[in-house]
């Protein structure tokens, strides 16, 4: 599907400027007006977590209470999963049907979140969605650097009040680090894992190395059991690597 024809209830944002040369992982803050709030935003530069929680959740995570040692300040911990699955996630597509919920309930007017690139079903593109149905196509795992935050502005310029950020870490302490200056009326987050930062170019260079035909590989999954799981859009059965 061509860029400039989204799909409905998609907007995909232009994204202003380019991320910071170096290290950055372009979480998007570096792209935005003022990209200087990524030397006070970014996780990895002088993060400060106990401030960062007493804002958020109004204390410190506290070791002694099993989870929060691992998990950070915690209200409950449910294990849960969409039975059936819903065709094209990446575990059981939990995470896309909470924000759908969000914007059917009326709780939010925009979710912000990635869908894969028209040309490289790897990539991650960001876009602001507004239609429930149109999450389905923002199912499934995306490898590289994702600018997600930058389509906060326009998010704002299009008027939304309500929001819901699909972000992994570094993106969600960015995020609640400059949250108070941008204006929305509420912000929820829906948080997903991150195992490691890389580039769309370097994951194909990856897939490259662990099978003759990366070009198939439709899942990849880096697994508790220290195995990588791929699996295949030719017929293959899935493969599993150390």
């Amino acid at each position: 599907m061509p860029k400039d024809h989204p799909a409905p209830g998609f907007s995909v944002p232009v994204l202003a400027g380019a991320a910071r040369p170096g290290l950055c992982t372009d979480c998007g803050v570096s792209r935005m007006g003022d990209g200087r709030a990524c030397g006070q935003a970014c996780q990895f530069i002088q993060p400060d977590y106990a401030s960062a929680e007493h804002r958020v959740h109004g204390r410190v995570a506290d070791p002694s209470l099993g989870d929060e040692a691992f998990f950070g300040v915690t209200l409950a911990m449910q294990r849960l999963r969409l039975d059936p699955p819903a065709d094209g996630a990446q575990w059981s597509g939990i995470t896309t049907a909470l924000a759908a919920d969000l914007l059917r309930r009326g709780k939010v007017d925009a979710v912000l979140a990635v869908r894969a690139d028209p040309h490289d079903r790897w990539r991650p593109e960001p876009v602001i969605v507004t239609d429930p149905a149109a999450l389905a196509q923002c199912r499934g795992m995306r490898m590289g650097y994702a600018p997600t935050l930058a389509a906060l502005e326009p998010a704002a310029a299009a008027g939304h009040k309500r929001i819901a950020v699909i972000g992994i870490p570094c993106q969600v302490y960015a995020l609640r680090a400059i949250e108070a200056t941008l204006g929305f009326r509420r912000i929820y987050v829906i948080g997903t894992p991150c195992s490691d930062n890389t580039t769309t170019e370097s994951f194909h260079a990856f897939l490259a190395l662990l099978d003759p035909k990366p070009e198939t590989v439709s899942y990849l999954e880096f697994r508790a059991d220290y195995r990588v799981e791929m699996r295949f859009d030719d017929g293959r059965p899935a493969k599993f690597v150390p």
